[in-house]
């Protein structure tokens, strides 16, 4: 699966009209086009049930393939599904393929064999953990083998805790008081940078110097432990430095 040169500028736009998505039907129509335009044919994103417990009442929005959802919650797969089992083990997004088989490998192998006939041959999974820390989960589905890298999967997973984030607002799930590390200007800056905007865009929107937003945007990744702005991004949605609605 290729993913489009565009996805970051789809993704940014997508965190930019989420605050106005006032339900989840539209959450539901905003996402079906952006993971489509970022190449992944359907997603699930669910809450994630207790043993021996269904999925179906934790699922907050599918666009599965209705014959594999029904028999996916029908046989009870997610205790055997190694991406969901995953989830319990990690707080990292991960590939669908990088998933061990903790149980019946067999029954494990029938049931992803299943899935390729549906359309949902590999994929990419992000954990997510809300503000009561009830663990959820957000997972991208591919017909075809998975061809992204890190800048790719990055939106895929800012995409993901947005979403999520929204989803959950809507339903009413009180937000937790967060001990900032970042100061109000360089969440300023950082939400104009998940808007999409560059530094110098960035400059004359706030009126200072682009010389001062790349210094914010510097102390921004230092003070969140990231590599690059993408990232910054995501890990502030997640520490609620930035609301994603």
């Amino acid at each position: 699966m290729a993913f489009r040169h565009h996805y970051i500028e789809r993704v940014f736009d997508f965190v930019e009209r989420c605050r106005e998505l006032a339900s989840a039907d539209a959450v539901m129509r905003e996402l079906q086009a952006t993971v489509a335009d970022l190449g992944f044919s359907s997603f699930i994103v669910t809450g994630l049930p207790l043993p021996n417990r269904p999925l179906e009442p934790l699922v907050l929005l599918s666009s599965w393939p209705e014959d594999w959802f029904e028999r996916y919650t029908s046989q009870d797969y997610f205790q055997i599904d190694p991406v969901g089992q995953n989830v319990f083990t990690t707080t990292s997004p991960f590939r669908w393929g990088d998933a061990p088989h903790r149980r019946d490998k067999a029954l494990a192998q029938t049931m992803m064999d299943e899935a390729v006939e549906f359309g949902l041959a590999d994929g990419f999974c992000v954990p997510i953990y809300t503000a009561t820390g009830w663990q959820s989960a957000f997972s991208f589905a591919s017909e075809y083998r998975l061809d992204a890298g890190p800048k790719e999967l990055a939106a895929a997973h800012l995409l993901a805790v947005t979403a999520h984030g929204r989803l959950r607002a809507l339903l009413g799930e009180e937000q937790p008081r967060v001990r900032q590390k970042l100061t109000p200007r360089e969440r300023e800056v950082l939400t104009w940078a998940a808007a999409g905007k560059s530094a110098w865009e960035t400059s004359a929107i706030l009126g200072i110097s682009q010389a001062t937003v790349i210094t914010h945007l510097d102390n921004i990744r230092r003070k969140l432990h990231v590599a690059n702005t993408t990232q910054a991004v995501v890990a502030a949605l997640q520490s609620g430095e930035l609301q994603p609605y």
